[in-house]
């Protein structure tokens, strides 16, 4: 048996890693802790940082002589925020992305999405389908500035499915070879078909650092060949992507709607179904018995969603059928207790992104009922389904927590976001709220023990 010479030589490898990175420790004074788990704060705390982990917590002052100190009082500590669906790359219409995108001219404006995106307090987010390692690895490096990047890579879809971009008179690449798909040659997304395509596009982007795998499962309503009720993949495909990813000690998320393409997923062991708006009580249960995630974005639920200023009227009547659909979509998740991350979906114009974010905070608390829960779900249960990443995994500690061992991910916020939600963006407003700027009550931003904002 080698390995207890395997574990020493990791440990070592993170020292070195850790080293590598390493930071001046911090020392936050007098603060109130909103540790991601608890609905109460714990007051008049003191937090020390040492490298890039959260060292200690306690009442008690602490003797670090070598730390900066950070005086807190009245300010609220909480974890980074998590998203676990985002697409930093689709930064424009996705028929603009199609028709004249180039590779470095949307690596430039996916660098910007990135930095916005920290400077909202978004320590962490899961990429769900687009070409951002590059951005990942530049961010790493320190070149530019953004959150930790779980990156998916090109999303697999199946012909005539959710991530099949192409014009009809294009040539099918599982057929002819031939990829006249910009999305495909951006590497937005893979059309694969059959187990043998689905595993050659699954080790692809392991190969080139996807921390999770992302499959459409189902129909959509941004692509135009695959109406929203249709089921995508057999279990069969589904399976060959979750063995790969297990062989590589990760795990396949899938895009879907319906209750007959999350069952297959579960089944074939997907965790974590991400839209599934229209998922029944038997389908909940059967997720929550299997410990599957349910990422929805909760956006399309809403009214505002009439006020759309690209949405043609004509539209309006499927979106009322959409609602009635899922109106006991919230309340079986609360009754059964689903692990329900905060996830955005965010496309398009990053000024409109943020709007929607800023919303779906919001919006959420509504649905909810909590402030509480909300904010649990953009903390410890996002740094709960992030961990399913297992050896891909770029935190060496736990992420959405504030806890001794966690990584330094933190928030040093003016006000409790557990009575006021604003204090870390959320505006009740959608489409008819003002052009997004700086979320001034979030005074301090740090990642990986590095701090990025300080406005005290």
């Amino acid at each position: 048996m080698r390995y207890p010479r395997l574990v020493h030589l990791l440990i070592l490898l993170m020292i070195t890693i850790s080293a590598h990175h390493a930071t001046a420790d911090t020392l936050f004074t007098n603060v109130n802790v909103f540790d991601g788990q608890s609905d109460q704060l714990l007051t008049r705390q003191n937090v020390l940082v040492m490298s890039n982990r959260i060292a200690k917590i306690s009442a008690r002052p602490i003797d670090a002589p070598s730390a900066a100190i950070i005086s807190g009082e009245d300010m609220t500590l909480m974890p980074g925020l998590i998203d676990v669906h985002t697409h930093l790359a689709f930064n424009d219409r996705t028929t603009k992305i199609e028709a004249d995108f180039t590779l470095d001219y949307m690596g430039i404006r996916t660098a910007k999405v990135a930095e916005r995106t920290l400077m909202e307090g978004f320590t962490s987010v899961r990429d769900l389908g687009g070409p951002v390692f590059g951005t990942q690895r530049a961010i790493d490096e320190g070149l530019i500035v953004g959150p930790r990047i779980f990156a998916s890579g090109a999303f697999l879809s199946q012909t005539s499915g959710h991530g099949d971009f192409r014009a009809r008179n294009d040539r099918n690449p599982t057929l002819t070879g031939n990829r006249d798909s910009n999305f495909e040659r951006l590497g937005v997304s893979i059309i694969a078909d059959g187990t043998t395509n689905v595993l050659a596009a699954t080790r692809q982007n392991l190969m080139q650092g996807a921390t999770q795998i992302k499959i459409m499962a189902g129909g959509g309503g941004a692509s135009s060949y695959d109406p929203i009720d249709t089921t995508q993949y057999t279990e069969e495909e589904m399976r060959a992507a979750v063995s790969a990813a297990a062989d590589w000690g990760t795990y396949v998320t899938a895009h879907l709607f319906n209750p007959k393409s999350a069952k297959r997923a579960i089944r074939a062991g997907i965790q974590c179904l991400d839209h599934a708006l229209f998922i029944d009580e038997a389908t909940i249960r059967m997720a929550v018995k299997a410990d599957v995630f349910v990422a929805p974005q909760f956006w399309a639920l809403s009214p505002e969603l009439f006020k759309h200023p690209d949405l043609k009227v004509e539209k309006h009547e499927a979106i009322r059928a959409m609602h009635a659909l899922a109106k006991d979509f919230v309340p079986l998740l609360i009754k059964h207790k689903a692990k329900v991350p905060f996830a955005t979906d965010l496309l398009g114009d990053p000024d409109e992104g943020a709007k929607s974010r800023h919303y779906e905070i919001a919006w959420r608390a509504e649905l909810f009922g909590s402030n509480f829960e909300v904010l649990r779900q953009m903390t410890s249960v996002g740094g709960e389904l992030l961990a399913r990443s297992g050896p891909r995994n770029p935190a060496v500690g736990s992420l959405g927590v504030i806890e001794p061992g966690a990584m330094a991910d933190i928030l040093l916020v003016e006000g409790n976001p557990l009575e006021d939600l604003s204090v870390i963006g959320a505006n009740p407003k959608w489409f008819d709220a003002p052009k997004p700027g700086p979320i001034d009550s979030i005074r301090l931003i740090m990642k990986d023990g590095v701090i990025y904002k300080n406005t005290l």
